[in-house]
């Protein structure tokens, strides 16, 4: 369904931004499967699920005004899942180098 939303919509700066973040969600969940796999089992299959139902409803439900909402919900959501996958991430990383150092 996020290909779907870009590629059906109208390229411009808001489309280009979401693609941004659904590109960038996804590339810290294979980040994350390299470190842990059950981590990224979990991650993808939640971002599956909150991204299929909000592009359903920005590709179908988003009359007016409500267009922006369904898009300001995926940008945000796809947004905090990178940034906590991210901090999750170098966190693991941190803790890997100080067990192999000691």
């Amino acid at each position: 369904m996020a290909v779907s939303v870009c590629l059906c919509s109208s390229w411009s700066e808001d489309t280009l931004l979401l693609a941004v973040a659904f590109a960038l969600s996804l590339i810290a969940i294979a980040i994350i499967h390299k470190l842990r796999n059950h981590t990224a089992l979990c991650n993808i299959l939640f971002w599956l699920g909150y991204n299929a139902l909000l592009s359903y409803g920005l590709l179908f439900k988003g009359e007016g005004g409500a267009g922006l909402t369904w898009w300001f919900y995926l940008l945000c959501l796809n947004t905090l899942q990178f940034i906590v996958l991210a901090a999750y991430s170098i966190i693991l990383i941190i803790g890997k180098k100080n067990q192999s150092s000691t």
